[in-house]
């Protein structure tokens, strides 16, 4: 596997896979880059947006050994979440804490790897490598990891992207609980449109929430804008109620919201009306030249957790089939020169090798005189041992075989028990189906024989055509081999009746 454990980096670059916006981080300066110029020594971290992530949360048995674990969880994802088994995902899962004393509860994460492969490409074509990328919520610990926010306490993030939209609840600094929303940038521009009945270009839109907010000066925009973030805020209360109880979470203590484009204006108002929570800003600063301009808090993230992965060296949630190859020593070729280097020392270290080792074997024969005598006496006690043992042995096969015997007749008496206890259960279904079919039509059967897996029917009734109906609804089943010779008519008793055989189809 692709490793950059251990690679020194100095520079760190981080790119958006949807507008291939990049930034590098520099001797703790950052600036815009463009990817095309990365250097050697550039670590290149993404992320795979959320919506693009199926966030799932399943329980397994403690009784599954660590050795099936994995199995145990993929076919209860693709059960559970009705995976498409043609595509190839990616799953990835990871346990939390539970109370529960008989099953084990993980998070668990799963990507279309086509989907991800193709976010992740456009990078790729101009980086050569993508060294890191994990999940946008998943980024969000990196603030904890990195001391921008104490862990002591239930907290909940909201961000708005352009394209994508997310909520993530962490619990003293560890991930719980992620959602995907319905209102991107993009979305909310879209229902802010039709509300006004006109079109507003995306970047004038950005300009609204960011320096007037819902609460701006023209009143027919106010007006709609207010309505729109009411829907959005019952949207995340709805979120945190489900969240709260199927987590065990007593109460979310803070909540952080932001957006790619900057701090959206009032927002913190809708927060403690819909939520009763206290508005936090998402906008954390991590270079000493940015200051005074807002960077997207994805990017800043990404940069954190870059560090961190330095530090910890954790690939468990790196999603990223870019990653550089390992150092030469570690691939194949490396080791094959390794291989070749080690044989042409020894070529030319022979001759002396073979001049020291013919001295040795000299010494090593005299030494070897003297434990053969040794040896050889030991030698003929032991097979004097042997011929006792191999007495014994002829009289253990012997008990051997009348225990055989004994074990076969059981084995044989078992098969029998055990055939019987399948077979007539079996029987017996088959002739229920039989009887309802058979009561469909009126028809009566007089007599039932099994015989060589076959069961001959005598079956009677006041008309041929519904003995007829009976044998092709019988036929119908596909199950069963019939076989009727006749139908025939008792003059005395104004019947019809037929032997009818039915044998199970094997084909």
């Amino acid at each position: 596997m692709a490793s950059n454990k251990n690679k020194n980096f100095s520079r760190i670059v981080s790119a958006d896979p949807i507008s291939l916006i990049s930034y590098e981080y520099y001797k703790k300066e950052i600036k815009l880059h463009n990817l095309e110029k990365n250097k050697k020594d550039t670590f290149t971290i993404s992320y795979i947006p959320s919506k693009d992530i199926i966030f799932a949360t399943i329980d397994i048995s403690r009784n599954i050994p660590d050795s099936d674990l994995r199995d145990a969880i993929e076919i209860k994802v693709y059960d559970e979440l009705g995976l498409d088994s043609t595509i190839n995902y990616s799953i990835t899962y990871l346990e939390t804490e539970t109370n529960d004393t008989n099953n084990r509860i993980y998070n668990v994460f799963v990507i279309d790897a086509a989907v991800s492969n193709a976010r992740l490409s456009e990078i790729k074509k101009h980086t050569k490598y993508v060294d890191y990328a994990t999940g946008a919520p998943f980024l969000i610990q990196s603030l904890y990891k990195k001391a921008f926010i104490e862990p002591d306490g239930t907290d909940c993030f909201v961000y708005f992207q352009k394209e994508d939209a997310f909520l993530a609840i962490y619990r003293d600094g560890e991930y719980v609980y992620s959602k995907s929303l319905h209102y991107s940038l993009t979305q909310i521009n879209e229902k802010f449109c039709e509300l006004i009945g006109e079109r507003i270009d995306d970047k004038d839109f950005e300009k609204l929430l960011t320096k007037d907010g819902p609460k701006g000066v023209n009143l027919d925009y106010q007006q709609h804008l207010m309505k729109l973030f009411g829907e959005i805020f019952l949207y995340i209360n709805d979120i945190l109620i489900y969240a709260k109880r199927s987590y065990s979470l007593e109460s979310i203590d803070k909540i952080y919201i932001g957006s790619e484009v900057g701090v959206i204006l009032g927002v913190e108002e809708y927060a403690q009306s819909y939520l009763g929570l206290e508005t936090y800003d998402f906008n954390f600063n991590i270079a000493k030249n940015s200051k005074d301009w807002y960077i997207d808090q994805i990017q800043v993230m990404m940069i954190l957790t870059a560090q961190f992965y330095f530090e910890e060296k954790d690939d468990s949630l790196n999603f990223s089939s870019f990653k550089r190859p390992p150092p030469l020593s570690q691939r194949p070729l490396g080791k094959l020169m390794g291989v070749l280097a080690a044989s042409l020392v020894l070529s030319f270290s022979y001759p002396a090798y073979q001049l020291g080792y013919s001295y040795f074997l000299q010494l090593k024969l005299s030494q070897q005189s003297k434990e053969y005598k040794k040896l050889n006496l030991k030698t003929t006690a032991i097979k004097r041992e042997l011929a006792t043992l191999k007495k014994q042995e002829e009289k253990l096969k012997k008990l051997l075989g009348k225990e055989q015997t004994k074990f076969n007749f059981r084995k044989k008496l078992l098969t029998q028990i055990y055939e019987k206890k399948i077979s007539y259960p079996m029987k017996a279904l088959i002739l229920a189906e039989i009887f309802k079919i058979s009561n469909r039509y009126h028809s009566k059967i007089k007599d039932v024989e099994f015989k060589d897996d076959k069961f001959t029917l005598d079956v009677q009734n006041r008309s041929d055509k519904k003995i007829t109906e009976f044998i092709k609804s019988l036929t119908a089943l596909n199950k069963y081999n019939i076989n009727t010779e006749k139908i025939e008519k008792v003059d005395k008793k104004q019947m019809y009746i037929s032997k009818i055989t039915v044998g199970l189809n094997n084909e």
